[in-house]
Formats: structure tokens, C-alpha cells, sequence
């Protein structure tokens, strides 16, 4: 018997947005895939300055993300000043502890016992095995050696302070149209939350992969994003996950003349013969990456670009299958799916 799927809550608020934006601009080479582009890259950097804009930056994204816990435990509306009053009430030691990940379940697993508390000890052992457990840029690595580093009020200060700043400096300019689009993504994972099964809705939310939590997860918690999408960034922490998520296409459908965005991207998805045939083949059996470019005969590079208009697009499903790695399949009934919206948005053919 199938174990049951902890339940799922979708929550937004100013404090996520917020949150969203620095892990965007902090998610160093990703961050030119940001469906945003370049113009909202620009225009973040102009409104934060240099200092804020570099200070930023200097922070590995998960830093940021880690956040989201600490904004999840204030209440509705979770705006920015909310978040700050919880900052500056946060025990320092407590803190830092939250932004180097040692309170999530999987990131204690992924190292031996205690190893955190030692690296933060000061043992350079303790400190490179957690480099090497979930340090996986050259900013994560630096972020965390200057978490375990610095005296844990000064920790608190810096964090508070560029918190702060970026929310008198960016977060207004930007949020009140991010704002429209979340508040009518919300509305429909919750309506959706009510007519399908709760795994579902977290697939649609996480982009096609196929969430198995663990037995530690006692709720899932979507919380949809406009500025990183189309990404997906999970943050566990002590009984739960939460997953900033990419707001969905018809969220931002509001012209009921205007084709519907999925639908383009869906049709812009199929518009390349290499696209189709990898349609075709994971229609026939669930592969990984390695083994539908050998199927295929392409470059891996170049099949990963495809997958992630693919899977963007909404037609993959993707399970984790332990030490083999992601598995892609075509999602069932998705062409259909897209045939009938096609067919809705043209309407009746007309009568000579």
C-alpha cells in the first residue's frame, strides 16, 4: 500500500515575492533562463544600485531561499515587514543555522553526524564535508564559509539590512503586477486543490516531477513566484518542504481574446522536429537523460536544452529513480489536451 501524500496548502504573500526576486538575481548563471530575460535583470539592477545590487550577489541563492520558512511562520498577509520583525526577533546562532540549511532533514543526511555544529566549531574537516554535501557553486561554498565564519549578530545585521534595503528599493516597483498574477495563480491551485488529488496539483506546480516525500514531510507548501520562474526551488525544512514555484501560464491570461500562453508554448514546443521525436519515444517508455540521447543519437547538452522546453511546456513527466537519476516521460494526455484547447480558442470552423 502506497504511503498517502502529506497534505498541501498554496500560500503567497509580499514577504515570498520578495524572497523570489533576491534568489533570481542571486542565481548566478541560471538567471539568464529567467523567463523574465534580460529587460527585468536591468531594470532590478537599476533600482537596487550597485552596492545593494553586488551585495546581493555575493550570496549563494539558497541563502535566500532558506528565508521562506522564517516567512511562512508569520502570519497572512506574509509581507516584507513582517519578515523583518521575525528577522530582527531571531536568534542570531539560530539563525545562521536556518541559512546554511542545517535545520532540513535531507542536508543533516547528507553528512555525518554533528557535522554542521563542527563546522561551525571551527573543524576544517567538518567544514569541507559540508562544502562538498550541498556546496554546489562557487557561491554556495563561499556563502557558507562566511556563514560559519562570522560572528552570528553581525550574520543577522547584514541579513536584516539587505532585506530591508531591497524591500524599499525593488520590491514596490515590482510587485503590484506580480501581485495581480500570483493573486489569480493562487485562486486556481486552490480550486484545483479541491477537485483533484493533492499529488497532482504538486506535479502541475513542480514543472512534471513526481514528488515522493519523505516520511519526515508532515505538508508540502506551494508557494507560487513570478520572478523565478520558470524554476522550481525546494526548501526543506524541519517537518515540511516548501517549493517556491513558477506561477503558471494562465495566470497571466487575463485578455480573454489573447491565445492562452501555455497553449503558444506548447504549440512553440512542438515547432521542432527533435521535440517531436523525443515526444515519440518517451511515449513509448520512461528514459533517462543518457539513454534517450543514445536512442535518439544527439548530443546530451543539447537533449537537455529540449527537455527543459518540454517539460515547460507541460508535457513531461519526471520521476526520481534513486541512483539512475531523472526519468522523462511523455505526461498522459497532454496532446490531447493541448488539441482541445487549440480547438476551443479557434472555435467553430466556419460555414462557407
Amino acid at each position: 500500500m502506497a504511503p498517502s501524500f502529506p497534505p498541501v496548502r498554496v500560500v503567497d504573500g509580499p514577504a515570498f515575492e520578495l524572497i523570489a526576486q533576491l534568489a533570481a538575481f542571486a542565481s548566478g548563471p541560471a538567471r539568464t533562463a529567467l523567463d523574465a530575460g534580460k529587460p527585468w535583470i536591468r531594470e532590478v539592477r537599476r533600482l537596487a544600485g550597485p552596492e545593494l545590487a553586488r551585495r546581493v550577489e555575493a550570496n549563494g541563492l539558497s541563502l535566500y531561499a532558506e528565508l521562506a520558512p522564517i516567512a511562512l511562520a508569520t502570519q497572512p498577509p506574509h509581507d516584507a515587514d513582517q519578515l523583518l520583525a521575525s528577522l530582527r526577533t531571531f536568534p542570531p546562532d539560530d539563525l545562521r543555522y536556518r541559512l546554511l540549511g542545517a535545520a532540513a532533514p535531507p542536508n543533516r543526511a547528507m553528512v555525518s553526524p554533528g557535522a554542521f555544529d563542527r563546522a561551525i566549531a571551527g573543524d576544517a574537516g567538518a567544514l569541507a564535508e559540508v562544502l562538498g554535501a550541498i556546496g554546489g557553486t562557487r557561491a554556495a561554498r563561499a556563502t557558507i564559509t562566511r556563514l560559519v565564519s562570522a560572528p552570528t549578530a553581525d550574520t543577522r545585521d547584514d541579513v536584516v539590512d539587505l532585506v530591508e534595503a531591497w524591500s524599499r528599493r525593488v520590491l514596490p516597483a515590482l510587485l503590484e503586477e506580480a501581485g495581480v498574477i500570483i493573486a489569480r495563480d493562487v485562486d486556481g491551485r486552490r480550486r484545483r486543490l479541491e477537485a483533484v488529488e493533492p499529488r497532482e496539483t504538486v506535479r502541475q506546480a513542480l514543472n512534471g516531477v513526481e514528488l515522493h516525500p519523505g516520511p519526515w514531510v508532515e505538508e508540502v507548501v506551494l508557494v507560487p513566484t513570478v520572478a523565478m520562474r520558470p524554476f522550481v526551488v525546494p526548501v526543506d525544512h524541519e517537518s515540511g518542504v516548501v517549493y517556491l514555484c513558477p506561477v503558471a501560464d494562465d495566470a497571466f491570461d487575463a485578455d480573454p481574446t489573447a491565445p492562452p500562453r501555455r497553449l503558444v508554448k506548447v504549440a512553440a514546443a512542438m515547432g521542432d522536429p527533435l521535440r517531436l521525436r523525443i515526444l515519440r519515444v518517451l511515449g513509448e517508455e520512461p528514459l533517462g537523460a543518457t539513454e534517450l540521447a543514445e536512442r535518439l543519437g544527439v548530443d546530451r547538452t543539447s537533449l537537455h536544452h529540449h527537455l527543459g522546453i518540454l517539460r515547460s511546456a507541460g508535457l513531461l513527466a519526471i520521476t526520481d529513480d534513486g541512483v539512475g537519476g531523472w526519468r522523462y516521460a511523455r505526461l498522459a494526455g497532454s496532446v490531447a489536451e493541448t488539441t482541445d484547447a487549440l480547438a476551443a480558442y479557434l472555435g467553430p470552423t466556419a460555414r462557407a
